[in-house]
């Protein structure tokens, strides 16, 4: 993947109620890290691992302003989660927005960045979230734990080969 910044950083034009953040540091290099975000072979691993749900369908097509879409079943329910890249800067930082419909998650933006560290990398994800609610906060922080724990395993484990640039992914 050879992709760089092409969209402007702009802000929601709705004021998001909090955020929440989750970090790790990673046995891996911010460029193997990044990779895996935007691979749906991937993608669809890190959903299925760790009791959180089966990813049943990833569709990515990673460029700027390329979209995402990711199926994902639990406890004989589906959810989909969707949104858009607004930001690629490999191997440092991704920017996309969330919409996830079932839990009216409507506004959202995550934010992922990377640093190396002592021949690792500090991974650190930011979901700018509009729910007002601290259970709900509670329970997105909690989620996105139990995918960035299954991306470190991920990452330790799996070398895929890369994809071109821009190329839409499905599994």
């Amino acid at each position: 993947m050879n992709l760089s910044i092409a969209a402007e950083r702009s802000r929601s034009p709705t004021l998001r109620a909090a955020s929440v953040r989750v970090s790790r540091q990673l046995r891996a290099s911010p460029e193997r890290i990044f990779d895996a975000w935007l691979d749906a072979a991937e993608a669809r691993a890190v959903l299925a691992a760790g009791g959180i749900g089966h990813g049943i369908k990833v569709e990515i097509e990673a460029r700027v302003g390329g979209g995402f879409r990711i199926v994902r079943r639990r406890h004989r329910e589906d959810v989909e989660y969707s949104g858009e890249y607004l930001e690629i800067d490999r191997p440092y930082r991704l920017v996309f927005s969330l919409f996830v419909e079932r839990y009216a998650q409507w506004d959202d933006r995550v934010i992922v960045e990377l640093a190396p560290v002592a021949g690792q990398s500090l991974l650190v994800l930011t979901h700018e979230l509009s729910l007002p609610s601290p259970a709900q906060r509670s329970r997105v922080q909690s989620g996105w734990a139990r995918v960035v724990d299954a991306l470190v395993r991920q990452v330790r484990t799996h070398r895929p080969e890369r994809a071109d640039s821009g190329a839409i992914g499905r599994c």
